[in-house]
């Protein structure tokens, strides 16, 4: 289910099948470094946007984290703790944050539903060449969200 007024009124009357919640993590930042940046966040939107359509019935894609590349990971921690405290409080049972930003990947801070991606140009790839890629990942990442099911489950 997308963050979306249609699809947020289905959720709250399927609630009792909904479990999951997908967080993209995506920075921001102005300087130099800006296309390198967007695409980290490009990548992870698309990404849990396919996730999303997989997965239809049992998460929501929230809204992206969205940081400055420049604000400290202790801050964005603090923010992230909000958003999970918030998102649990409701009765979802998992969580997982996907980023493309080295930074995470670097300080995990003991997040173990975070899945980190490099970013890939996808305005360099063709069509069919980049359905492939975003086929094979997505595949690699539900892999990852259910066998986080299962052994949650057992």
């Amino acid at each position: 289910m997308k963050w979306c007024t249609k699809d947020i009124i289905l959720f709250n009357k399927e609630k009792e099948f909904v479990d999951t919640v997908v967080v993209p993590l995506v920075p921001i930042s102005w300087d130099k470094n800006m296309t390198a940046t967007v695409r980290e966040g490009e990548h992870i939107t698309i990404l849990a946007r396919e996730i999303e359509h997989q997965l239809m019935g049992r998460m929501v894609e929230a809204p992206p984290f969205t940081y400055l590349k420049s604000e400290s990971m202790e801050e964005r921690m603090k923010r992230l703790k909000l958003w999970e405290k918030n998102i649990k409080e409701s009765g979802i049972g998992y969580i997982f944050y996907l980023t493309s930003d080295v930074d995470w990947n670097q300080k995990n801070h003991n997040m173990l539903d975070m899945i980190w991606l490099p970013a890939v140009p996808l305005e360099h790839m063709e069509g069919k060449a980049r359905d492939a890629y975003l086929d094979e990942t997505v595949q690699d990442i539900l892999k990852v969200i259910t066998e986080s099911w299962q052994q949650f489950s057992e």
